[in-house]
């Protein structure tokens, strides 16, 4: 018996001793594949923010050139965004500077990942999101794919080892581009929209996918954390917009306790001629529709009182100078 009680705690003791040398048999490899991982990001990660550096989204992540601490007003969203809204004419109109990281197909994941990246260097009084972009799937692939990206740049740039140059061994990131623009698209193409079913009047609500309710609270959260007011607004649009979705973000916007402004029942306020304004039949606004959308914003953000007009400061010259530059563009 004494044998057979012996046996067994050696067993044990063996075993136990496996256990441990398997945890930190385990440990180390994770400990060794992380540490990987994170020089491999840092020497794929672009060391700028031009395209040709393979920064992806060049022109709204031309907000990491910007000097820190100098944008007001950050605005989110897709293709809507960046059509409907011009950074410049806010600064040109009230001093206000804004910038714009709309991307195409915008999710709200990315739109999340924007705006921490923006909070890095800057401290806007205001987040905007343009509402389409509440609508938009995305897979979970996609969520893990941006939480990751924070830490493992790798998993987003993982094919940049084609065009590593000697400048990505030294890992020092230096941003110089900057985008005249603020991240606004001009387009003065013109493509009429039919309005027969715009805006026609319901009491339906289009259903919104629960990972983007998820990723809503995440962002308004953020902004109060950060000390920012979050801003949902819906830019004009006949093909993106009715009184379904409408009616969601209402709802949405209640529950989440924002201020919700959507232009495409402001006929007034923003008076849009679907004959002259939309560059592809109403999916997006033309430069002149934009200019319409930006009017109301730009008195809308003047009047909150949260942003304040910086003409003449000698740390915004370069506002007058990136204005000097984009009336030359679309002139």
């Amino acid at each position: 018996m004494q044998r057979w009680i012996h046996f067994m705690l050696s067993f044990k003791v063996s075993q136990m001793k496996n256990i441990v040398k398997h945890i930190i048999h385990t440990a180390i490899f994770f400990l060794i594949l992380i540490s990987f991982l994170l020089i491999i990001s840092r020497l794929l990660m672009p060391k700028n923010n031009h395209k040709n550096a393979g920064m992806r989204d060049q022109s709204a992540n031309g907000i990491l050139a910007e000097k820190p601490g100098s944008i007001d007003v950050l605005i989110l969203g897709d293709s809507e965004s960046y059509s409907s809204l011009i950074p410049m004419q806010i600064w040109d109109e009230y001093g206000i500077t804004a910038y714009c990281c709309g991307t195409p197909g915008q999710t709200l994941c990315y739109s999340l990942n924007f705006l921490e990246k923006a909070f890095k260097e800057q401290s806007p009084k205001i987040v905007i999101l343009e509402t389409n972009a509440i609508f938009h799937y995305f897979p979970l692939l996609d969520m893990a794919t941006q939480k990751l990206d924070h830490i493992f740049p790798v998993f987003t740039y993982h094919n940049r080892w084609k065009t590593l140059t000697a400048r990505d061994l030294d890992f020092a990131v230096n941003y110089t581009y900057i985008d005249n623009t603020k991240g606004y698209q001009f387009s003065r193409n013109i493509a009429a929209a039919k309005t027969d079913n715009y805006m026609t009047p319901t009491d339906k609500a289009q259903s919104i996918f629960g990972k983007n309710q998820f990723y809503l609270n995440c962002i308004k959260t953020y902004c109060e954390e950060h000390g920012a007011k979050l801003i949902l607004v819906s830019t004009p649009s006949t093909k993106n917009w009715n009184m379904a979705r409408h009616n969601s973000v209402v709802n949405l916007s209640e529950d989440l306790n924002v201020e919700y402004l959507d232009m495409n029942l402001m006929t007034e306020e923003v008076p849009i001629d679907w004959e002259k304004d939309t560059r592809d039949k109403g999916d997006h606004l033309n430069h002149s529709g934009a200019q319409k959308a930006t009017a109301f914003l730009g008195k809308y953000l003047f009047e909150s009182g949260l942003v304040r007009n910086h003409k003449g400061e000698p740390s915004y010259q370069s506002w007058d100078e990136a204005l000097k530059v984009f009336k030359e563009l679309t002139s």
